[in-house]
């Protein structure tokens, strides 16, 4: 927010401009606003409005706010949400892209007029979504038909004693189809995602569209842990060697995410951040993949009658089960049980300017405590989203306490790929998946709506893990009928980029603010410039991945 003249003003693709003023002879008053991701924060002071002459304030539009002007002289700089003292008028208005309003203060009211209505913020974004879904609707047809004719019209392929050849067993394409979407959809969210709040990544509580690309990248990991070591296990690979492999890909990971992590700084030892995104992924892989090479069977017992014939995914499962649940719990302890010094037991608030500044030094409860204490406060993330709202300070999204649950929804992933293994029908496969995705998402919105365990990236809460597993069950299920049963999709743009995801998440990090990959064109004040420079980014890893596939290049730990 900034105070300025509207007039002749070149307001930004996220800027509104509001005009205070009065008809009174005598007035001497304060705004004061708050945004609406500040949840029970205090008001701040914005500006004074006089009778002599009107005061011009611009706006965040992309955020919704509450004003209320108070009759007073001397102002302090915040006031306490519940303050009704001397108070005018209060509004909430409805604020749009390069809007101009006025605020006219009356007698104990306040008139809000629109002076210049605002543009449609989603036009750019409609237009070019259209414009790239278009074009990868008329090559995945031309693929269908082609593939339709080739059926109709089928090459026998010879081996050299002249029979004929077996077919090669198929892969399931929508898993990569499923991993492409995510790793471009972050590639597009790290890009900034056009400058749509909604694309991006909610403040504290709350689920917005960035916020599932995680999530959905742990559990398609989780997904295919039973995948690949029963594989193992059937071709004779000890238990041991499996083990030591996944020992060392998960530390791999981990330190590759601190090298990640110093981009752009200059390494002092003394700052580096520990945690972060790939560290996350060893541990949770390290954890998920461990137990189940030790306690997973080389076949899987199948049951054909009774109520176990309907439970055989889970009941395989078991003694997993009994050790995951065992780490959710203890999450749940540590979380609600513990005390923190000086804060209340169980709060899982943003801490900072939340509820008036009450908790100001409690961020994220004992998840954050834990990080400050065993990680020291210099090597955890210095820039939060929450930082810029709620003046918390330091807040490492990716601790230590988050990968608890992490380490769950990452075996949801892997109880999914086994009901892949156990069921050979698509039905059987497609019926399973949208039950767990039902009651997970049942669960998660009974978790969320009591305001027990609100849906909360930040902590990885419980039920921001059921509702995006929900969802990741759901995203893969429609991939799979598309790509693999009904065959309409070939699954680009996305499949390729999901054969190579590892590349194209650490080569994106190193070349984020480098050209041709990242660039700016005057001052890119429009959703329009902004949404295209996303997207180029994220068609010029596309690129690569293509490339780097007809090369029969793949780069894994």
């Amino acid at each position: 927010m900034e105070v300025n003249k509207c007039n002749n003003l070149e307001l930004a693709y996220n800027q509104a401009c509001v005009v205070f003023g009065t008809n009174k002879t005598s007035l001497n008053s304060w705004l004061y606003a708050l945004i609406s991701d500040c949840v029970l924060c205090p008001y701040k002071k914005i500006a004074k409005i006089t009778n002599k002459q009107n005061t011009s304030v611009i706006f965040d539009s992309t955020q919704s706010w509450t004003w209320k002007l108070f009759n007073i002289s001397d102002a302090e700089e915040t006031k306490p949400s519940t303050e009704i003292r001397n108070i005018i008028c209060d509004l909430t208005p409805n604020l749009g892209p390069n809007g101009v309003y006025q605020v006219k203060i009356n007698d104990n009211k306040c008139d809000f007029d629109i002076i210049t209505p605002s543009t449609n913020a989603y036009t750019p974004l409609v237009i070019i979504l259209a414009a790239v879904i278009s074009i990868f609707a008329l090559i995945s047809i031309g693929k269908v038909l082609i593939k339709y004719w080739r059926k109709k019209n089928p090459m026998v392929i010879k081996t050299e004693d002249g029979t004929e050849a077996r077919p090669v067993k198929k892969r399931i394409q929508s898993i990569d189809t499923f991993r492409g979407i995510s790793i471009l959809m972050m590639i597009f969210v790290n890009n900034g995602a056009g400058g749509y709040k909604f694309l991006e990544h909610a403040t504290w509580n709350g689920l917005y569209i960035g916020d599932l690309v995680f999530p959905c990248f742990i559990w398609i990991m989780g997904f295919c842990i039973p995948i690949a070591i029963t594989s193992q296990l059937s071709r004779g690979v000890s238990r041991l060697i499996i083990c030591k492999n996944i020992i060392k890909r998960s530390c791999l990971l981990f330190f590759l995410g601190i090298c990640l992590n110093t981009l752009g700084t200059d390494s002092q030892l003394e700052n580096i951040r520990i945690f972060g995104v790939l560290q996350r992924f060893g541990v949770a892989y390290l954890v998920v993949g461990l137990i189940y090479a030790f306690l997973s069977k080389k076949k899987t017992k199948i049951y054909e009658h009774g109520l176990l014939a309907q439970i055989n995914d889970c009941t395989s499962l078991l003694p997993q089960w009994i050790l995951i649940m065992s780490i959710l719990i203890l999450h749940c302890i540590i979380t609600f049980c513990l005390t923190v010094p000086g804060c209340p037991k169980g709060y899982i608030g943003p801490g900072g300017l939340h509820e008036n500044g009450k908790y100001f030094n409690c961020t994220g409860g004992f998840a954050g405590y834990i990080d400050r204490m065993v990680l020291g406060v210099n090597h955890i993330y210095q820039r939060p989203i929450i930082d810029t709202i709620y003046k918390s300070g330091p807040f490492d999204p990716e601790g230590i306490l988050g990968c608890l649950t992490t380490i769950f929804q990452t075996f949801l992933g892997v109880q999914a790929g086994k009901i892949l293994r156990v069921y050979k029908t698509w039905k059987g496969r497609v019926i399973r998946w949208i039950m767990f995705a039902i009651i997970y998402f049942c669960i998660g919105c009974i978790l969320h709506f009591t305001n027990y365990i609100p849906v909360n990236k930040n902590l990885w809460s419980l039920s921001f893990v059921f509702i995006s597993t929900a969802i990741a069950f759901t995203l893969l299920t429609l991939c799979y009928l598309l790509v693999d049963v009904v065959e309409m999709w070939s699954g680009g743009p996305f499949r390729i980029p999901g054969m190579n995801a590892l590349v194209m998440y650490i080569g994106h990090q190193i070349c984020y603010q480098i050209f041709p990959f990242h660039w700016k064109f005057s001052a890119m004040n429009s959703h329009m410039w902004q949404t295209i420079a996303a997207l180029w980014d994220v068609g010029l890893w596309t690129i690569i991945a293509y490339a780097l596939h007809r090369k029969r290049i793949y780069i894994s730990l």
